[in-house]
């Protein structure tokens, strides 16, 4: 039997390289693995190959199964998902992350209490990063209507999808255990692979489809070209959740029962971090026909909405959905031009497919004013994104006010990182991230006389002051530079350490970040983080009012791209990004005297609620009066003489 070599843990399988080297002893033991075969053994197979082809994306079978004894709990037939027998096929599958993605659905999230969607059981699930090898052995989903794209959903069908697409969003709706997901990209993650490809495959498809390509879809095809980085990066703005990205009726499966009619999906090799609606818009443009759609599109986006609403959603309105699916429809878009032109439509149904899904998006395209849309996204006023920019959809919460600076500028090693300051040597070369105004740099830099700190951040009005306060303390061995953690203009192996105080917490993609930090770190090199975890706060005395304004500030911070709750994560995610030997511990920055707690009540009554002011009310997350009673509520707090409050810090060292 022919078997895909790779490095075994005590209970793994071999992954085979074919349906058909699947050996009746390997499948006893996967089935034994997966609880369902417990004495009888599996004595003979008989693989049919799904669908025949090139194995571009990979390969699948249905597998008849013969056993030496009955068991009740043992299946009949499963069906196996591998990824492509041809190496080369499965680099080029592993750079987009397709293996990867699937099985970390069926690892992470599919096992999740209260997953809203139905998905099939599986059974086992491998994946080897080394060899870029995958196997999904999945339950035979038996006597079910596999929805089919060419003749499209129907209205009881369409409501039905559409409804399970709403329980799958609001499940996650700017949930911050996406992030935490290290195989689940945004979508920023391929914006430049994805534009390339885009471009280099549109002439095909134009050229493959130039018998029935319209007019209008082939200019809207070309004019999104070259905006298509501006386009991911703008769906990475806004609510994000888990999106299943090939939402069609082509991976539905339909069920009956004599109480209701239900949906499997299945195929999430796409799943993304992104806005919702681009599902919904896939959907609604590619798996209903025309008449239907515009017969039923508002009320199926009533149906999407209040499924949201009901499950909790909030600050979210009818015209951020209706603006979501008109930016959505790029999704469909893009994926057309790139399979159109890759994948093989020679056969009859796959030609009156390619034919028919022109059609609909074109229709699409024209009822929800997609051309006025580029016209936007063309407009030199919108935010582009590049190799080695920084990340425009994050920021930082607390803003750059006097008053913020000033106690930034009072942090400073021994007290800020007293948890670090054990592990560093007189001679270390060491990188402080996200230095603001220097506090700590400087004084990092004077615990390593014969060595050298250099402070980075993204703001680059914080680092004069820091090297002001630098050549007042008359310390030389300190340099500051404007960076971006997620692109270090720097040197593998170059830092014997790195500190990052109070930043990740405020990022998007900590994970990006972290392998950066694991890149620039010498071999032994340590990394040190501390970070707030919000739900870790106390403070006395409490009032409802002021509760109000911490939740408030939890989704200020969220929405702009950082994680309020990171600190109690740091262990995992160094483990995640190849740091050994992790140790976590906790702090607290208190507040406990009649200036500190006036002061602190003055910065988030005052500057934080100015800031946001905006936002908060465009979001409705609070009225106008409401926030009125806030402010006058903490500012009341920070003037009582019992007042006091402590700030959560988790703390954690690992080494490379």
């Amino acid at each position: 039997m022919c078997y895909l070599s790779l490095s075994m843990t005590e209970h793994s399988l071999p992954i085979p390289a074919t349906p058909d080297s699947i050996s009746p002893d390997w499948l006893t033991r996967a089935l034994r693995q997966a609880g369902v075969l417990d004495r009888a053994e599996v004595v003979a197979i008989d693989a049919k190959p799904v669908a025949a082809g090139s194995g571009f994306v990979g390969q699948a079978a249905g597998l008849k199964i013969a056993y030496s004894a009955q068991e009740a709990s043992a299946p009949a037939t499963v069906f196996v998902k591998l990824s492509s027998s041809d190496p080369v096929v499965r680099q080029q599958r592993q750079r987009i992350g397709l293996y990867e993605t699937e099985a970390g659905f069926y690892r992470d999230v599919a096992p999740l209490p209260g997953f809203p969607m139905r998905v099939p059981r599986s059974y086992l699930n491998l994946y080897d990063k080394s060899v870029s090898a995958s196997l999904l052995l999945l339950e035979d989903l038996g006597q079910v209507e596999f929805g089919d794209n060419l003749t499209g959903c129907s209205a009881t069908d369409a409501e039905i999808a559409v409804r399970q697409l709403g329980l799958l969003h609001a499940y996650f709706w700017e949930s911050s255990s996406l992030k935490e997901l290290s195989w689940l990209c945004a979508l920023t993650d391929e914006a430049q692979a994805r534009a390339g490809m885009y471009q280099a495959i549109l002439p095909r498809f134009e050229r493959r489809c130039a018998d029935f390509l319209m007019p209008s879809l082939r200019e809207a095809a070309q004019r999104f070209a070259p905006v298509l980085p501006k386009y991911f990066q703008q769906c990475s703005n806004g609510p994000q959740t888990l999106t299943h990205g090939d939402f069609r009726a082509d991976n539905l499966a339909f069920t009956h029962t004599s109480e209701s009619r239900g949906v499997t999906v299945f195929d999430w090799q796409v799943a993304r971090r992104s806005r919702g609606p681009r599902d919904l818009a896939y959907f609604l443009s590619g798996s209903v026909s025309v008449e239907q759609r515009r017969a039923m599109e508002e009320s199926l986006l009533d149906l999407y909405y209040e499924t949201l609403k009901v499950n909790g959603v909030e600050g979210y309105s009818t015209r951020d959905l209706h603006c979501d699916v008109q930016v959505g429809l790029g999704a469909p878009l893009a994926t057309l031009v790139i399979a159109g032109g890759m994948l093989d439509f020679s056969s009859k149904r796959g030609t009156d497919l390619l034919k028919r899904l022109c059609e609909r998006l074109d229709a699409a395209l024209d009822d929800h004013q997609f051309a006025s849309y580029l016209d936007r996204l063309a407009s030199p006023g919108c935010v582009s994104i590049g190799t080695g920019s920084l990340e425009k959809h994050e920021g930082y919460s607390a803003g750059y006010d006097p008053l913020v600076l000033q106690g930034l500028a009072k942090r400073e090693a021994t007290r800020d990182a007293a948890f670090f300051v054990p592990y560093l040597t007189p001679a270390m070369h060491l990188l402080d991230c996200g230095c603001g105004p220097g506090g700590i740099t400087v004084t990092l830099a004077a615990l390593v006389p014969q060595g050298r700190v250099v402070g980075i951040d993204i703001e680059a009005s914080q680092l004069d002051m820091g090297r002001r306060e630098a050549q007042q303390r008359g310390i030389g061995n300190v340099e500051f530079h404007h960076a971006s953690l997620y692109a270090l203009p720097l040197a593998d192996g170059t830092f014997d350490a790195v500190l990052a105080h109070a930043v990740l917490y405020h990022l998007a993609e900590p994970m990006k970040a972290l392998r950066e930090l694991w890149r620039v770190l010498k071999p032994r090199g340590v990394i040190g983080l501390r970070d707030a975890d919000f739900d870790g706060d106390v403070y006395y005395p409490v009032h409802e009012d002021v509760d109000r304004l911490w939740n408030l500030t939890k989704r200020v911070i969220e929405h702009h791209g950082g994680d309020a709750r990171f600190g109690r994560k740091q262990r995992r995610l160094l483990r995640e990004a190849g740091f050994l030997n992790i140790a976590a511990s906790a702090s607290f920055d208190a507040f406990g005297t009649p200036e500190m707690t006036a002061g602190f009540s003055r910065y988030f009554g005052g500057v934080f609620l100015e800031q946001h002011r905006q936002l908060i009310l465009e979001e409705q997350w609070a009225t106008e009066p409401k926030l009125a009673a806030m402010q006058n509520a903490l500012l009341a707090w920070g003037n009582n003489p019992d007042a006091f409050h402590a700030r959560c810090r988790c703390e954690a060292v690992g080494w490379k």
